[in-house]
C-alpha cells in the first residue's frame, strides 16, 4: 500500500469547484512533485489532503486510515505534517520557541531531544535559536518552519512553495535540506513553482491543470516530456 492515496478528489471553496476526480499516490520515502500552472488546484489539492478543505467526494489514505475530512489536528496525529506558503512561523517568537511550538503534543522530556536533531539537520538554527523568527531572512524562516514540522517526527510532509520569493543561491539552499530530509526516510509531497528543480529530485511527478490529473510519472520522464517542457517548464 502506498503512504498516501488519493482518489477521485473532487473538491473547492464555496460554490467554486477547484478540483474534479484527482488522483494521487506518495510511496513510503518517495518526494512527489506537484507541477501546474497558477491555478491549477496545486495548493488546493495539498490542503484538501490536510484536512484544511474537505472533499466533496472522493477518497483520501494515509496509512491505510480513511483521512478525507477529518481536521488537520487529527491528520497530524496520524503522521503528516504541513508547511503553507505563508504564515509559517510565529514571527514574535524565537526559533527555539517554534520548535517548541511545532512540537506541541510532545511531552516535556521528548522535546529537547527533538529540538536537538532538528539542529542537527539545520545547525544554522541553533546558532539563531535566540533570535525572533521575524528578524531572519526568507530562507531562515522557511528552515525553521520544516524544522518546526519535523519535531513530531511525521512520516510524511507537505511543502507548499518551499522556495517561493527567494533568491537563487537561497533556492539551492532550500532543495538541499530537502533532499537532506527525505534522506532520513521521510517522504515529501512538494507543491513548487520551480518545477524543473523540483522534478530533477522527484522519484515522482503529477502535472495538473484545470483541477485535473493531465500528465504523471517519473520525475525523468516528465522532465523529457517535450509537451510537459513546452506547456509547464518553459522550454
Amino acid at each position: 500500500m502506498p503512504l498516501l492515496k488519493a482518489e477521485g478528489v473532487t473538491a473547492g471553496y464555496g460554490d467554486t469547484e477547484i478540483l474534479r476526480d484527482v488522483h494521487l499516490e506518495v510511496g513510503e520515502g518517495e518526494i512527489v512533485s506537484l507541477i501546474g500552472p497558477n491555478g491549477a488546484g496545486k495548493s488546493t489539492l495539498m490542503k484538501t489532503v490536510f484536512g484544511l478543505v474537505h472533499p466533496r467526494q472522493g477518497s483520501i489514505r494515509f496509512r491505510d486510515t480513511e483521512i478525507a475530512g477529518r481536521s488537520p489536528y487529527d491528520i497530524v496525529k496520524e503522521g503528516m505534517c504541513y508547511v503553507p506558503q505563508v504564515a509559517n512561523v510565529f514571527v514574535q517568537l524565537t526559533v527555539e520557541e517554534n520548535l517548541e511550538m511545532g512540537g506541541y503534543l510532545l511531552e516535556e522530556r521528548e522535546l529537547a531531544g527533538r529540538k536537538e536533531q532538528v539542529y542537527e539537520l539545520f545547525p544554522k538554527l541553533r546558532e539563531r535559536r535566540r533570535q525572533r523568527a521575524g528578524k531572519m531572512s526568507g530562507g531562515e524562516r522557511q528552515m525553521v518552519a520544516i524544522g518546526s514540522a519535523l519535531m513530531l517526527e511525521p512520516a510524511l510532509l507537505l511543502l507548499d512553495e518551499p522556495s517561493a520569493g527567494l533568491s537563487p543561491k537561497l533556492v539551492d539552499e532550500i532543495f538541499e535540506n530537502i533532499r537532506r530530509i527525505n534522506a532520513t526516510g521521510l517522504a515529501v509531497l512538494m507543491v513548487e513553482q520551480n518545477a524543473r528543480k523540483s522534478l530533477e529530485m522527484a522519484e515522482r511527478g503529477y502535472v495538473l491543470a484545470g483541477g485535473q490529473n493531465r500528465v504523471e510519472g517519473s520525475g525523468a520522464e516528465l522532465l523529457n516530456d517535450p509537451d510537459v517542457a513546452r506547456l509547464y517548464l518553459g522550454g
